[in-house]
């Protein structure tokens, strides 16, 4: 069983799962912004790999996103910061 479907059989209501933006709102802030999610109670974490054209992201992921390749985020940069 996988961390999700372990998560959905332990917890089946009143879920928070939190959109976070890499490289946001500085290139070394992903790690200290995922670790005050999880302290305050985030049950899930998506992180966002920005992207040149969201086309498909509302406003506030877009201008997030923006920031964050304006700040030089890649996923060379994500994965050293995850240690992947």
């Amino acid at each position: 069983m996988n961390r999700i479907e372990e998560l959905f059989r332990k917890k089946s209501n009143k879920i928070l799962n939190v959109y976070c933006t890499a490289g946001y709102p500085k290139p070394d802030d992903t790690i200290k912004v995922l670790k005050a999610l999880q302290d305050n109670g985030a049950d899930m974490i998506e992180i966002g790999m920005p992207y040149s054209d969201p086309l498909a992201d509302g406003p506030v992921i877009q201008h997030s996103g923006s920031i964050a390749i304006a700040n030089g985020m890649t996923i060379a940069k994500l994965l050293e910061q995850l240690n992947i």
